[in-house]
């Protein structure tokens, strides 16, 4: 008997493994991430007020990796400076996340509206169907509408 394994190649190494959700890396690099990212933590506080730029040049810890951690709000109040980059939809400077407040709150509002939409539009195609499974069609159906107003 075969089993479906989920299995994966690192990314990175390329080597083969069992992602835990949805990782992408090996528990070896995500073991190495998480060292190189205490050794950025440990140089801002031991560096306090340091720009951005010069932890990237003094640690050798790509930009990419530190830019990813100020993302998830690692240095919030590290006293960290120059970390701020602009938000992904209207520009304006942010310290963290991909989005402004402002545009976050659009995006939750755009899709409450969404789902509320789609759960609409699926009460009406479920209502249809029970309709239509009755037997009836609409012509009747209306004529059963009227005739019930008529009576009352």
């Amino acid at each position: 008997m075969i089993t479906n394994l989920n299995i994966r190649n690192c990314v990175r190494c390329n080597k083969i493994f069992m992602p835990v959700g949805g990782d992408k890396i090996c528990p070896d690099c995500r073991a190495a991430d998480l060292k190189t990212e205490e050794y950025v933590k440990t140089y801002v506080r031991d560096h306090p007020g340091i720009m951005i730029n010069d932890l990237i040049e003094q640690t050798g810890v790509p930009s990419k990796f530190i830019w990813r951690m100020v993302q998830r709000g690692q240095f919030e109040h590290s006293g960290l400076r120059g970390a701020e980059y602009p938000c992904s939809n209207c520009g304006k400077m942010i310290k963290h996340g991909i989005y402004c407040e402002m545009c976050a709150d659009k995006l939750k509002t755009n899709a409450q509206k969404f789902a509320a939409a789609m759960n609409s539009k699926q009460r009406v195609a479920e209502s249809n169907k029970a309709h239509a499974a009755s037997g009836k069609t609409f012509s009747n159906s209306m004529y059963d509408a009227l005739s019930s107003a008529r009576e009352n």
